[in-house]
This record gives C-alpha cells, sequence and structure tokens, in this order.
C-alpha cells in the first residue's frame, strides 16, 4: 500500500511540473495548449463513453450464450480477461478494441451468433475508431487554432496566474511603501 501511494505521489510530482513550465513563455503555450485540448474534449469523452459502454454491454449480453457451450470447456470469450471481473472487463475490451485496435478477430467468428458478434465488432471499430477518433482530432486542431490564436497572450495570462498563486509569498505594502 505504501509503494501504491508513493507510486502516485511520484507521479503527482511529476504532473506538477507542468504548472512550473507556465514560468516559460515558450512552454507556458504548451501548458495552455494541453490544459484547453483537455477542457475542450471533456464533453466528447462523455459521447466516446457511452458508445463504448453500447458496444461492451452488446458483449457482455451475448457473450452470455458462449458460457454454456465454449466457456467452460475451452476459456474461449468475445472478451478478454484483465481483471477477473466480467464487467470491467468488457468494458477495457471494448475500449482496447475501439481506441487501440487491440483485439483478436478470431474470437468473433465463433458460437451460435458470429454473424452477429461479427458484425457488432467491425461496426465497433469503425464506430469508435474512424469516427469518434477523427472527430477528437477535429476537436484537437480547433483547439490547437484558437489557442495559437492567442499565443502571446495566453502566454502572459498563464506567467500573471502563476504570480497571483504566489502574491502571498511577497508582501506588496513593504515593497511599495515609498
Amino acid at each position: 500500500m505504501i509503494r501504491s501511494l508513493g507510486a502516485f505521489a511520484c507521479f503527482f510530482m511529476w504532473i506538477k511540473v507542468f504548472y512550473w513550465m507556465r514560468l516559460f513563455e515558450s512552454l507556458a503555450y504548451y501548458v495552455k495548449l494541453i490544459l484547453q485540448t483537455m477542457t475542450d474534449s471533456m464533453p466528447f469523452m462523455l459521447m466516446v463513453g457511452i458508445i463504448v459502454m453500447s458496444f461492451a454491454n452488446f458483449f457482455y449480453v451475448i457473450n452470455r450464450n458462449l458460457d454454456s457451450y465454449y466457456e467452460e470447456d475451452t476459456g474461449l470469450t468475445y472478451y478478454a480477461s484483465y481483471t477477473g471481473h466480467k464487467m470491467v472487463d468488457v468494458i477495457i475490451s471494448v475500449y482496447m478494441m475501439g481506441a487501440l485496435g487491440d483485439f483478436e478477430s478470431a474470437a468473433y467468428t465463433v458460437g451460435c451468433d458470429a454473424f452477429s458478434v461479427m458484425f457488432m465488432f467491425i461496426l465497433a471499430t469503425f464506430i469508435i475508431c474512424v469516427v469518434f477518433m477523427n472527430m477528437l482530432i477535429a476537436i484537437m486542431g480547433e483547439t490547437f487554432g484558437n489557442v495559437t490564436e492567442e499565443c502571446e497572450i495566453s502566454g502572459l495570462k498563464e506567467q500573471v496566474v502563476m504570480m497571483n498563486d504566489h502574491a502571498w509569498l511577497v508582501d506588496i505594502n513593504e515593497i511599495f511603501k515609498n
């Protein structure tokens, strides 16, 4: 448990380095670009989550037909085992299939529902890989254009925000008393 907490603490310490990159004009732009990209893609990620869940639900339900015929004897399923929890495993499998292209296509050709499963496999890879990933690229391109338009302003703004975060360290009244 201590090592796990230590690993997360180290990770977040390195993420904090991004905060300090705002000190430099050339890097402040990229920090702003990263933050704005993440902000702009949040509603889209909700849609990705819904489409992944819809395909995961299909594969989870249709896999129940394999349970009685194949899984007990061969261990064959329409999704891989990552955690040992079937619902989590099918969600991870659909994400890996759609977003990362990691799948074993032969698994979708067996069972009494092979046609339905193969159709949904092709549909899932097309919708998630082609449609949704291209939408993500378009969102990122638009964000890049918006941040680039305000490049100089964004860099200065990030520096001012950082100064404001640390204004409590300096006694302004003492510095400007004369």
